[in-house]
């Protein structure tokens, strides 16, 4: 194999620093983003780092992980999806049989229901994922995977952004624009 003398390595502890630089970055921008109420800069700011990363990862010359880390991670992974899972059942229990007290409890519950289920049908294709394809098709699937994931969240943007059934604020008053399901917000209109 030829080394390109354009080509730039990276020591294991300079991705460590990059990691923990990146993360600190990424810290800042979502607590800036949460102050000024904006929520798509996060999310484009994560799939900045989380690229950067990736191309950071191929220059790394050395060992990032082996064998036994990724036989750990997999029996750690398991174990924190089975711990989530019934945590989430019960507290979704607990919250829907306290719906009557509260009525905000139960969206909560639903979600922890779906969520859950979401997780452990993720789980499960990609169990069944690496125990029948070879290794040769992930590339391919990987794609598909990430296309579907930039689609759905594409949908969910546009129907969580649309304005449909919201409050809009005109002229210092806030109006009702379709069916909001929730009660007209408390911050004052500009």
């Amino acid at each position: 194999m030829l080394n390109n003398s354009n080509t730039k390595t990276m020591t294991l502890k300079q991705y460590q620093w990059l990691r923990m630089t990146i993360a600190v970055i990424l810290a800042i921008i979502f607590s800036q983003a949460i102050i000024f109420r904006n929520y798509l800069i996060p999310i484009a700011a994560i799939t900045l780092a989380f690229l950067v990363l990736i191309l950071a990862k191929k220059k790394v010359k050395g060992v990032i992980a082996d064998e036994r880390d990724y036989a750990i991670g997999g029996k750690a992974a398991l174990l924190t999806i089975q711990v989530y899972s019934w945590l989430a059942v019960i507290a979704m229990f607990i919250l829907y049989a306290q719906k009557d007290l509260n009525p905000a409890y139960e969206p909560i519950a639903l979600t922890l229901a779906y969520s859950t289920c979401l997780l452990m049908i993720t789980y499960g294709l990609i169990f069944r994922y690496y125990d029948k394809i070879n290794f040769l098709d992930k590339k391919v699937i990987y794609t598909i995977l990430i296309i579907l994931v930039f689609v759905a969240v594409v949908i969910f943007g546009i129907r969580l952004f649309s304005g449909e059934d919201d409050w809009l604020c005109q002229n210092g008053q806030w109006v009702q624009h379709g069916h909001p399901d929730f009660p007209q917000p408390t911050r004052e209109c500009k």
